[in-house]
Order: structure tokens, then sequence, then C-alpha cells
């Protein structure tokens, strides 16, 4: 089992409660079929989280930051999804000039 010193566990969080959360639901997304998000040989669901964690694969973000990486993620859909309107717009209107000047040539 991984022992963290204190040190380590200052460098995540200033609360022991804290990291016991993180790991803990972590954990449970293992337990429920996520896959490891670094390569271990570790196998138990709490010890794999606890290594995550430690290697900073998993980290902590507040409510506030948490739904500000909501809003870009939603904010980065709806920019790609406008991109590829334009994008299709932009062909469909190429595609209308071809076929212009094909009608001209002929």
């Amino acid at each position: 089992m991984i022992i963290p010193s204190f040190g380590e566990i200052e460098k995540i969080t200033d609360s022991r409660y804290s990291l016991v959360m993180l790991v803990s639901r972590r954990a449970r997304e293992i337990i429920s079929g996520g896959d490891p998000l670094i390569d271990t040989k570790i196998s138990k669901p709490v010890s794999v989280a606890l290594e995550e964690t430690l290697k900073g694969a998993v980290s902590f973000t507040t409510k506030d930051e948490a739904e500000e990486i909501k809003r870009l993620k939603e904010q980065e859909i709806y920019i790609e999804a406008e991109h590829k309107r334009l994008r299709n717009e932009v062909d469909t209107l190429l595609q209308g000039e071809e076929q212009g000047s094909k009608d001209v040539e002929g």
C-alpha cells in the first residue's frame, strides 16, 4: 500500500480529508469500469486512485473552476459546430461557383 508523506499530501491539498474524498471518488470511478489514467501494476482501485493523485493525473477543482470548465467545453462545442456550419457553407458556395463556371464554358 502507498503511504504518502505529509510533504506529498501538502503538494496536493492542505487537507487529508480532501485527499481522502478525491481518492475515494476516483476509486469509485475505477470500480465502475473507468480505466486507470496512468500505467501501473497495482490492481486495487484505491491504490490506483491514490497513485494517480500523487502523480498528478487526478486533481481538485473548486465548484467555480468546474463551472468554468463546463462553460468552456460548451463554448468549444459551439465553436466547432459553427466552424463546421461555415465550412459547409463555403463548400456549397464554391461548388456553386464551379457549376457556374462550367455553365459559362459549355
